[in-house]
């Protein structure tokens, strides 16, 4: 199974590539590192996937992750032609209730998400403003985990993975927000009434937790006091 991934300016260096190959050595990786188009913006370059020409399922990740526990088994989920497989956004990126992805990984047959490739190279100018000036999210580049969720309803059959395999975490030294301990109790908090864990992370994270999302660009897994014990 081949693996998309991108990779592009300077926000992430290589090792983030070392990393996530040497966790998963049995796939391929596709590091795309430059702009499909010189139009398609950062995170939006992950519509590459949708345009391969083969018949097997593809995985598409965001690289600010750390992969823990039994973490394969979300990249080994069976999938079926016609359903289309992403991660649950349960710590709500949007306050529009009718989005329930995140972005950071899919698990798709391309052939059946070709027309989501099609309609979004065909307009993205459009595309990659629309969510943002609709007040779905926020730029400056934002948008496509709403745009593909929007396109997958058309056609397939979206399954999300479970909520408990998942959680987004925040390092002791972002800036993103003022406090950071407030900030995870809030997400602990809202994991527990979700999945009925009790805690994320006690100096290592629950045993159901398999990928770990660390979002925000001021926010990154290698600035993490516990980085190296995942590494």
């Amino acid at each position: 199974m081949k693996i998309v991934a991108v990779r592009i300016g300077d926000r992430y260096g290589p090792e983030y590539e070392t990393y996530l190959e040497s966790k998963l050595p049995e796939y391929e990786f596709i590091w795309v590192r430059e702009p499909i188009r010189d139009d398609v913006l950062l995170q939006w370059n992950k519509m590459y996937g949708m345009s391969l020409d083969i018949d097997e399922p593809i995985c598409v990740i965001d690289i600010d992750i750390l992969l823990v526990n039994d973490y394969k088994k979300v990249f080994e989920y069976p999938i079926k032609p016609g359903e289309f497989v992403a991660m649950p956004g349960w710590w709500r990126d949007t306050d529009k209730e009718e989005y329930k992805v995140n972005g950071g990984f899919f698990k798709y047959y391309p052939k059946d998400c070709r027309y989501i490739y099609d309609e979004f190279i065909c307009n993205t100018e459009k595309w990659q403003r629309h969510y943002i000036n609709n007040g779905v999210t926020i730029g400056p580049v934002n948008g496509e985990q709403y745009f593909v969720e929007d396109q997958v309803k058309k056609r397939l059959n979206l399954k999300l993975l479970p909520n408990a395999w998942f959680t987004r975490w925040m390092d002791g030294e972002s800036q993103t927000y003022r406090n950071n301990q407030r900030w995870q109790c809030d997400i602990t908090k809202k994991y527990a009434d979700i999945t009925g864990n009790e805690y994320i992370f006690l100096d290592e994270f629950h045993p159901d937790i398999k990928y770990v999302h660390f979002t925000y660009s001021t926010n990154r897994p290698d600035s993490w006091s516990y980085y190296s014990q995942f590494v």
